[in-house]
């Protein structure tokens, strides 16, 4: 039997989890990047965070695969699905980098490595990749790099259901495309170029198992012995290396796949037992991914003047960025990104019903 929505929060326990472990991932690679450039250059960053980033977007294929389900074969399907989505990803997103353009004029120290032209400002808010003022790809929000791929992959779900096709059908040819192109793409190549990459294979892998999940397929290896899978595909997130794009994708994706299958097919077994805290970061994972890079320097301020040395301090660096990036998130998630995303669905209801009461009734 294949895992079931929990029956209070509608949503998979489990993969609610493996968000905020990828949200936690992608915290403790920055905590241990700000170690090596303020504290330790000898110490290398742990690279296998950004393996959270690999996490997320398999997610993100499986996800929108159950939650686009009741929208195929729709008129206004593929419009429906894009205004969630917009509304779900960019208020939050341009809040961040409204936040973050406002501490860089109020507190340029703490953040050197931003250098924003007029442009890369505005390609920030349109998901678009641009070049910084120091010739570097990359939005103003660091992070929002991943959300230009994210977009792209919306608008490619989009146009299957547009077509009113099954999704894969127009997903997995058009990442294969961007793959094959990757192989052209050079590295003074316009910046937009960059959205030509392996990495976009991880959406089709996310996709694939919820496909097969949607179908049932998956149902006959529902078994607690699939925790071991899922625990292996974090495991190998967590420290198996993966040298170049290529290799992430291969690794890290197929990882972040097994983690995810692994995870869904254990489910009924899983809820039990999951403390709720790692459902409650989940539920946060978008904010605590968004605004973990303002807490950050302060941590970095706060270590630097306790007089540790050390693996001490890199531990105490560490440690203080997960709690108090999540804690952060947590109140974020509350009082900003839930009224918020609330209040724009409401609107966006109310603009639905008003148009579906205004145009002429057709059969399907």
């Amino acid at each position: 039997m294949p895992a079931t929505p929990h029956p209070i929060s509608g949503q998979i326990r489990s993969v609610q989890a493996l968000r905020a472990i990828a949200a936690l991932f992608v915290v403790a690679f920055h905590a241990t990047v700000l170690w090596h450039d303020k504290f330790a250059p000898g110490v290398m960053p742990w690279a296998n965070g950004n393996a959270g980033v690999d996490l997320f977007f398999v997610i993100s294929g499986f996800i929108m695969v159950l939650s686009s389900r009741r929208l195929l074969g729709e008129v206004n399907g593929w419009r429906h699905f894009m205004m969630l989505r917009l509304i779900r990803v960019a208020p939050m997103y341009w809040f961040a980098t409204l936040a973050k353009l406002v501490a860089v004029v109020a507190l340029p120290a703490l953040a050197l490595h931003t250098q924003p032209t007029a442009w890369n400002v505005a390609a920030s808010f349109l998901f678009i990749p641009s070049r910084d003022a120091a010739g570097a790809i990359r939005p103003v929000l660091d992070v929002g790099w991943t959300l230009s791929f994210e977009m792209m992959f919306y608008i490619a779900f989009a146009g299957a259901l547009f077509l009113r096709i099954a999704p894969l059908r127009v997903v997995a040819p058009a990442m294969g495309m961007l793959t094959i192109l990757s192989l052209a793409r050079t590295p003074n190549g316009a910046a937009i170029t960059t959205l030509a990459s392996p990495i976009v294979l991880e959406f089709v892998f996310g996709a694939l198992v919820g496909q097969a999940f949607v179908n049932r397929s998956l149902a006959r290896f529902s078994s607690p012995w699939m925790i071991a899978l899922g625990a292996a595909g974090v495991l190998c997130l967590a420290f198996a290396p993966a040298d170049g794009i290529w290799h992430r994708t291969i690794i890290w994706g197929l990882g972040a796949a097994a983690a995810l299958t692994g995870c869904v097919l254990a489910e009924r077994w899983l809820d039990p037992i999951l403390p709720s805290i790692f459902e409650r970061i989940g539920e946060a994972s978008y904010s605590l991914y968004l605004t973990h890079g303002f807490i950050l320097p302060v941590v970095g301020v706060l270590v630097a003047r306790c007089r540790l040395t050390g693996d001490a301090l890199g531990a105490a660096l560490v440690v203080l960025s997960l709690v108090l990036s999540t804690l952060l998130a947590l109140v974020v998630y509350r009082y900003v990104e839930v009224p918020m995303t609330a209040w724009l669905r409401g609107r966006a209801g109310d603009d639905q019903r008003r148009a579906s009461s205004a145009a002429p009734q057709t059969a399907i």
